[in-house]
Order: C-alpha cells, then structure tokens, then sequence
C-alpha cells in the first residue's frame, strides 16, 4: 500500500508524529510531504486550471512531484496541527 502523508507544518511536532503513527499502523511505503516547505507558493486565483486544463497553472511543475504522489497512493493522511480550533492557513 502506498500512504503520502502532507503536513501543514515544517517541523516534527506532535500532529507530525500522529500522520506517521497512523501511517505504520496501517502499513505499506510511506511519502511525506510538508507545506510549506515543498510548497510554498500560494494559489495566485488566476483560475487558469479551471477555464483551461490543470497544465495551464503558473504553479504546475512545481506541484507536478505532489500531484504524481498523491494520484499514484492508496491513502492520503492530511495532518494539520489545530491553532485556536482552526487548521492552519495560508503561509
């Protein structure tokens, strides 16, 4: 089984540790992913993947390893840790 779990945080904390412990119990080849580090270019909002095709993104490439990963896997773990009982936002 292929787990890609995407973080909302850079470090290692607590919510980091949950994803991963979560990730073993279930088992299988495990792609981390932490935002903003491996992505750290917000949606500009041009919407030129909805009135073209999802290539016509300025961010395209950069998102392309993400994407491939997250297509190719049999469970996606979003772990955000909770600021004020909210999950985190936009960097």
């Amino acid at each position: 089984m292929r787990i890609v779990i995407i973080h909302g945080q850079n470090h290692e904390g607590s919510t980091c540790m949950a994803a991963r412990m979560l990730a073993r119990q279930v088992g299988g080849e495990i792609q981390e992913f932490f935002l903003p580090r491996d992505f750290d270019q917000p949606c500009k909002g041009c919407y030129a993947c909805f009135k073209a095709e999802l290539s016509a993104c300025p961010h395209y490439a950069a998102l392309a390893p993400l994407e491939k990963a997250m297509l190719e896997a049999d469970l996606l773990i979003l772990a955000s840790p909770v600021y004020v009982y909210h999950a985190t936002g936009a960097p």
